[in-house]
């Protein structure tokens, strides 16, 4: 069976090839670097090679001519810079002998460079000898500076020699630093190249999982729209049921009780069970009413909330204050219904959690928006449940979930503030356009007709 690969696997095998190419790309534009630096310093030490060759020439003849000075008039001074001139031109030669100690080809060269230019120093010194011990004649000065002459047309050519090869050794060295650069480009440019495709195709992966993954979570949510509406359907019609089956069964029977009792009229029995009988009439009217209010239809959203706030307190001992600030008489039927779930959740959470013996509850409508505010004087959310809340709503329990998808889908928003002195739930959901046309309740209808 073929292996297919999730686009999670995919997206992350992209991602991972990009980073390994680029790992392996740095470290070839690394060794090409040093490459490059390596061909750079070559050629620069082949140029410090010709520098010192020009030097060295200069320092020989300097040191020729204060020879030839010395000679001709005897000065003293003169002498001394010829013996520092020395002094330089040796230093020049170990310096010649220094840097091409690597090159075998021009050992020899050095050889014959240090044997020719002790000669010519040596030469020099018989020459100012006898000029400082008086002995100095034409014929052995023209005899010396004869031997100076050709010592100094071999040191010429050796060093015209060495001269020529390290300039072929530059212009080598300069096109091998030339292919090392080019390398160096090219690597890189190939590596980038191929690098922003990889992240190109990470991109497009990431961007189709995204894509992907908000298709999964809008079907989740249309599930979720169309479970709660069924689960409203399904409460509206056990309602129905409760009221108009059970309860007139109830009924029934306590009338038939009731005509019992008025043939047994001491029977204690009967009494106790009329007694049963209006609670559990009353029990099935309050859960029925609780499922879903007959007065959310009838009468609309504000006679709702009063009627379900009066029952709350009486059932939980909490004192409610219900305040209506310029609420319309009427809205939609799906936001009417969110609004009442809302405040049944809230209230059933100040009961169970908070431990308040207090709350507030405020409708108003403003700004073509409806807010409804429920406030308890309780001890609070804790701060890492209330964290998890603000970040993906987690932590609050089914009841908070289904609270906050219900305002999501009908485009409304969920705040929630708490500390140590309670907890403010705040919804606000915007009222469609043509809300203000004022719809009438089935009892109105009914009147006129």
């Amino acid at each position: 069976m073929a292996f297919q690969m999730s686009s999670r696997g995919k997206t992350n095998a992209a991602l991972a090839a990009a980073i390994i190419f680029l790992l392996v790309s740095s470290v070839a534009a690394y060794f090409a670097f040093a490459r490059l630096r390596a061909s750079e310093r070559w050629v620069q030490h082949t140029r410090d090679v010709q520098n010192v060759l020009h030097q060295f020439s200069a320092m020989a003849n300097r040191a020729s001519r204060l020879r030839a000075e010395y000679v001709d008039s005897g000065n003293g001074s003169v002498l001394d810079r010829q013996r520092e001139a020395v002094s330089e031109l040796r230093k020049g030669l170990a310096d010649v002998q220094q840097l091409t100690a690597e090159n075998s080809n021009e050992r020899d060269v050095n050889q014959k460079l240090a044997a020719v230019t002790e000669q010519r120093i040596a030469l020099m010194n018989r020459a100012m000898e006898l000029k400082r011990t008086g002995e100095s004649t034409l014929t052995a000065q023209a005899s010396i500076s004869h031997q100076l002459s050709a010592a100094a047309d071999a040191s010429d050519q050796l060093m015209q020699g060495m001269h020529q090869a390290e300039q072929q050794l530059l212009m080598q060295r300069e096109q091998h630093e030339q292919t090392s650069f080019k390398i160096t480009v090219a690597i890189l440019a190939f590596s980038l190249f191929l690098a922003l495709i990889l992240f190109l195709i990470h991109h497009q992966l990431l961007t189709d999982q995204v894509r992907e993954r908000l298709r999964a979570e809008a079907s989740l949510r249309a599930l979720s729209a169309r479970l709660m509406s069924m689960q409203d359907e399904e409460r509206r019609r056990f309602a129905r049921e409760l009221h108009d089956s059970v309860g007139q069964q109830l009924v029934a029977m306590k009338m038939a009780v009731a005509c019992l009792e008025n043939k047994l009229p001491h029977d204690s029995t009967l009494q106790d069970l009329l007694t049963i009988l209006d609670d559990c009439i009353k029990e099935t009217r309050t859960i029925s009413h609780l499922l879903h209010p007959p007065l959310l239809d009838e009468a609309g959203l504000k006679s709702a909330l009063r009627w379900f706030v009066e029952g709350f307190g009486k059932r939980s001992g909490i004192e409610v204050n219900v305040e209506f600030h310029d609420a319309a008489e009427r809205l939609p039927d799906s936001i009417e219904l969110v609004l009442f779930r809302v405040l049944q959740e809230s209230l059933t959470n100040v009961h169970r959690h908070s431990g308040a013996t207090r709350a507030d509850v405020s409708l108003r409508v403003a700004n073509n928006t409806v807010c409804l505010k429920v406030r308890d004087y309780g001890r609070g959310i804790p701060p890492a449940v209330l964290q998890r809340l603000g970040k993906d709503g987690a932590g609050g329990g089914v009841g908070l979930a289904g609270m906050t998808q219900r305002i999501r889908e009908i485009g409304g928003r969920l705040e929630i503030q708490s500390s140590s002195a309670g907890t403010e739930i705040s919804v606000s959901v915007p009222l469609p356009r043509d809300h203000s046309m004022r719809r009438a309740s089935p009892a109105e209808l009914q009147r006129a007709g």
